[in-house]
């Protein structure tokens, strides 16, 4: 059974929703889940979503000292630790962030571009009522969602043949007249339309499981 990916984005919106409500115990419980899905799906998996969690590595590090070091409200005993509460709640708020990195990631790496936003298309449909064109959105939604990746592959392969490594910052100046040369010639380009495909209809497995994952996600909130 195929999960459509119109539930998949239900049952994402209905994640980030509820992990602000999560204790630190459903947090690690959302992230076994999203762990085990990945590890299901092979090494690759893990490896990318260690690379997404990695990119963001310096904004957890700022919540955490915002909330453990600089929020804290002084206190007569002049403690130089700070309290568990507060640390609780520094560890709560980066969760959040990751999870929501991870979930993301998890439907890039399981759902087509085109697909996503076929399926955010379907979810907005009721405000073309209101003369929203939610169809041309989800379009530009689909070709984001496709050029980010392309011009990332772009941008590190034009520094690979610049003779950048890791950190080092020398050559960046070659690398960009190199990508601006393969930009000129077309050879790096991105799509210039995307076709969003037709959303199939829900089987009703596919309720069942919506539902039950539903259930999951607000179950978890009252751990």
């Amino acid at each position: 059974m195929r999960f459509p990916p119109v539930f998949r984005l239900v049952a994402l919106a209905a994640l980030g929703a509820a992990l602000f409500r999560y204790s630190l115990i459903g947090q690690l419980g959302v992230a076994a889940l999203l762990l085990g899905f990945a590890a299901a799906r092979g090494h690759g998996s893990i490896a990318q979503l260690w690379r997404a969690v990695r990119r963001i590595r310096w904004l957890l590090l700022s919540l955490i000292v915002v909330y453990v070091v600089f929020a804290p409200e002084p206190t007569p005993t002049g403690r130089l630790l700070p309290a568990w509460a507060e640390t609780e709640q520094a560890l709560r708020r980066a969760g959040i962030l990751v999870l929501l990195v991870m979930a993301v990631d998890l439907m890039r790496q399981t759902t087509p571009p085109a697909c996503i936003a076929a399926a955010l298309a379907a979810l907005l449909s009721p405000l073309s009522w209101f003369g929203v064109a939610t169809e041309r959105f989800s379009r530009r939604v689909a070709l984001t969602l496709d050029a980010v990746p392309r011009t990332a592959d772009a941008v590190s392969a034009a520094a690979g043949r610049a003779g950048i490594r890791g950190r080092d910052l020398r050559g960046w100046a070659v690398a960009a007249a190199e990508l601006i040369r393969e930009i000129e010639r077309g050879e790096t380009h991105t799509s210039e339309t995307a076709a969003l495909p037709r959303n199939s209809r829900p089987a009703p497995a596919d309720w069942g499981v919506l539902v039950a994952v539903l259930a999951l996600i607000l179950g978890l909130s009252g751990v």
